[in-house]
């Protein structure tokens, strides 16, 4: 257990590195981008860094689940319907790339059709590379050709965001906001009472914050575990946001946690990202052949992802950023956390990312089933 410990302040030590250096940069998102580039700089050379144990991305997720939950409100819960024609409309997207996509890929380029589909899913690595191995895929390409799209993404997006949530606030007339610094005011007036009071350092009151925050935490944690056991995609932060929602919307004293501890968040996050690239990843880049399907793939689908965040844009009539963010081809983590850093709402990003999610790990084994 000391050991485990010992490694994990040893890579969040590295990963707050990363954040410091790229912050005076005005990066955004520096935490995430600079734990990726510092961590995964030193494990693409071969530097002997331990890796996070396997409890590690359940916590990540348990605890961003936390985060989203505790904002959602009973006026969210009148939005589920009107979410039903962009699900629809990412679900469809998504399936489309992965077939249409993985067959154009195939007859253009080396790539055999099983490994050319699987490459071409949005999301969903783990599932994919299950599949894979049941199949024959060519896993090293497939798993390449996924990592640097998805690298590509967390690189470019956070930059894209940043200039699109500050577009749509000059339109608005309205102050640019610190990312991840505006304040939940859809809790209770008694916690918002507790937690004003702890800048007075009262004693009980900073105890029945502690017992608060650890009872909320302790929900995100049972909501977790129990989908993580269910076998549900992104089960981590799926259970613990629907536990923690629940429990709000009941009128139950959740916490959310305070801003200043979600840059760790990023840095947590960034070190799941950074544990899947190894030496081997940039060798197969560099396989002749494997450049040509990853920009291919790689630009079909940031262009189609525009495309889809402006229909939902239009169709839903959600904010640009919002819409963006759903339909991002990034991970699930990723663009949740995204989304609340720059304000905006994560609990219909991570909706429509788990639609995503589902449709292809559903409908892809199923096919190559039958065929």
């Amino acid at each position: 257990m000391f050991e485990t410990i010992a490694d994990l302040l040893l890579l969040f030590f590295l990963g707050s590195l990363g954040w410091a250096l790229f912050t005076p940069l005005k990066v955004p998102a520096a935490a995430l981008l600079g734990t990726i580039t510092v961590v995964g700089t030193l494990r693409i050379v071969g530097y002997p860094l331990p890796v996070a144990p396997d409890f590690f991305s359940p916590a990540v997720q348990i605890f961003l689940g936390l985060f989203v939950g505790s904002k959602v409100t009973r006026d969210t819960l009148t939005h589920l319907k009107a979410m039903i024609p962009p699900a629809l409309l990412i679900v469809i997207w998504a399936l489309g790339l992965v077939f249409g996509m993985g067959y154009f890929i195939s007859r253009i380029t080396y790539l055999d059709p099983v490994t050319a589909i699987l490459s071409s899913s949005v999301g969903g690595l783990p599932e994919m590379t299950v599949i894979g191995l049941a199949t024959s895929a060519d896993i090293p390409a497939m798993i390449t050709i996924k990592l640097v799209r998805m690298l590509a993404t967390i690189f470019t997006f956070p930059f894209l965001v940043k200039l699109v949530a500050n577009n749509e606030l000059e339109k608005n007339n309205m102050p640019v906001e610190d990312e991840g610094e505006k304040g939940d005011d859809q809790r209770s007036s008694l916690l918002k009472e507790m937690l004003n009071k702890l800048h007075t350092l009262d004693l009980k009151l900073l105890l029945i914050s502690i017992r608060l925050s650890l009872l909320s935490l302790g929900i995100a944690a049972c909501g977790g575990l129990l989908f993580i056991n269910l076998g549900v995609p992104a089960g981590g932060m799926v259970g613990s946001m629907f536990f923690v929602a629940a429990a709000s919307l009941a009128g139950g004293p959740i916490i959310t946690p305070s801003p200043r501890v979600f840059g760790f968040m990023l840095v947590g996050v960034g070190l799941m990202v950074a544990d899947n690239l190894t030496p081997e990843t940039v060798d197969t880049f560099l396989t002749d052949g494997i450049i040509v399907p990853i920009i291919i793939s790689t630009t079909i689908v940031f262009l189609s992802s525009f495309l889809v965040a402006f229909m939902i844009h239009k169709l839903a009539g959600w904010d640009f950023t919002t819409s963006f963010l759903a339909a991002a081809p990034g991970g699930f983590t990723i663009m949740t956390t995204l989304a609340i850093k720059y304000n905006k709402d994560p609990f219909r990003v991570s909706i429509l990312h788990l639609c995503r999610l589902l449709a292809i790990k559903s409908v892809v084994p199923f096919v190559f089933m039958l065929y």
